[in-house]
């Protein structure tokens, strides 16, 4: 007799939809791939969406290709500058050397002697990039790539913007960070985080909801996590108040005490909002004014590179002075570091859960879940090249048949379909 998970597979996540196809990410979109100090004249191996890419300098320019020589396979972060001022790397093993400057033609192979027919008869897989604040952005899709604005926010590319960057590989699926971004954790996860040790925390938002947007800030579609009514605290049947009130605790977070005081060159930013390919946006962190971004970029289905973007805008420079200070004082290591670092244990867990119960989505049960529900569903209609926007491949009828619901003011207790 098998025994059915109160949390069992929905048509969202599973069969035929982008998102339940999309363990490796979606392509058509630029990603962070380095920061721009990362990549010198050795070329450097990093695997991206299941591909292992090698980056390499030559002069001011960046080259990122695959990392693997077309004769034998040989990782061609490996290779060596054999002619050095052209724009060319040569295999390791045989010779094999490619013009990195014109698509990654074959312009010898030197073991072969300089008339070898190998010669401009062999590419090696090239990816567009480009540098732009300190960091290296790369395409993977198909055909010509998207303008680099389309997929990058436009404040991290305004000259007057301070980028501060960081990176690290993280265990676990892209999608279980993206879902979990948002959605009721914050409250509970980050409670007890270096960070709010002096913020007063609440119990919980009666009111939520996600709603689709043109994004004001950053152009593009958005998904906008729509939160209301907060409750300080609240009386449990049978347990009691919850949370416990500390004397400690007096500080308000910004999100609750408005936007007194912001350098933040946009109003009206909403504080939680999620675009593709898969990243997030907040206000107000990891230091007040900021705006931050983290990319959920996959490297495998169980590992992903979690990039960390933070927006700056000091006025002077005492300013400038100030806010690096703070930066790499408490903002970096306390916020971007041990406060982030709970949820990657939290993105950890959900990976190896849901691999030995089968991937599912959230419940309707729990009303917080609204967003990353909503995110799925954005997902499936919007990802660039694989949505149902743009192939025009209608849903699965048990899609069409049960929509997500809106939980805003209702009780959000709807039963959840039988698979």
């Amino acid at each position: 007799m098998t025994t059915q998970h109160p949390a069992t597979a929905h048509p969202l996540t599973e069969g035929d939809t982008p998102y339940h196809k999309a363990a490796l990410g979606f392509r058509n979109y630029w990603y962070p791939a380095l920061k721009s100090k990362e990549v010198t004249h050795r070329p450097v191996r990093k695997v991206l969406l299941g591909e292992p890419i090698a980056f390499t300098r030559r002069g001011a320019k960046v080259y990122a290709m695959i990392d693997e020589c077309p004769h034998r396979g040989a990782r061609m972060s490996l290779g060596k500058d054999e002619f050095p001022g052209k724009d060319t790397v040569a295999c390791r093993f045989h010779g094999w050397t490619f013009d990195m400057a014109n698509g990654g033609v074959c312009v010898a192979a030197l073991t072969d002697g300089p008339d070898s027919p190998v010669v401009g008869k062999i590419r090696l897989r090239m990816y567009p990039v480009e540098e732009r604040k300190g960091i290296v952005w790369i395409w993977m899709g198909k055909g010509a790539p998207a303008p680099l604005e389309d997929d990058v926010p436009h404040l991290l590319l305004r000259e007057d913007t301070m980028v501060k960057s960081r990176h690290n590989l993280v265990y676990g699926n892209w999608r279980y960070h993206a879902e979990g971004s948002a959605g009721g954790h914050f409250l509970m996860l980050h409670r007890d985080a270096a960070a709010l040790r002096l913020q007063k925390m609440g119990a919980y938002n009666a009111t939520h909801d996600a709603m689709e947007e043109d994004d004001p800030v950053d152009g593009g579609r958005a998904l906008v996590e729509v939160t209301g009514d907060f409750r300080w605290t609240a009386h449990y049947p049978g347990l009691g108040e919850w949370p416990p009130q500390r004397p400690w605790r007096f500080s308000r977070p910004p999100s609750r005490r408005g936007q007194g005081g912001t350098s933040i060159p946009v109003n009206g930013v909403k504080y939680i909002t999620m675009k593709l390919p898969g990243y997030l946006r907040v206000r107000h962190f990891p230091q007040n004014g900021a705006l931050y971004y983290e990319w959920y970029v996959p490297v495998d289905e169980d590992h992903y590179d979690y990039f960390q973007v933070s927006l700056h805008w000091p006025k002077n420079p005492m300013s400038w002075l100030w806010t690096n200070l703070w930066y790499y004082t408490w903002a970096a290591p306390i916020r971007k570091g041990l406060f982030n670092d709970q949820d990657k244990l939290m993105v950890r867990d959900n990976t190896d859960w849901h691999k030995r119960v089968g991937r599912h989505e959230p419940t309707p049960l729990y009303r917080p879940d609204i967003f990353p529900r909503k995110w799925i569903e954005f997902c499936n209609i919007y990802a660039r090249g694989e949505g149902y926007a743009d192939t025009g491949k209608a849903p699965p009828q048990a899609q069409q048949a049960k929509p997500i619901p809106t939980v805003a003011g209702g009780s959000g207790d709807e039963p959840r379909p039988k698979p």
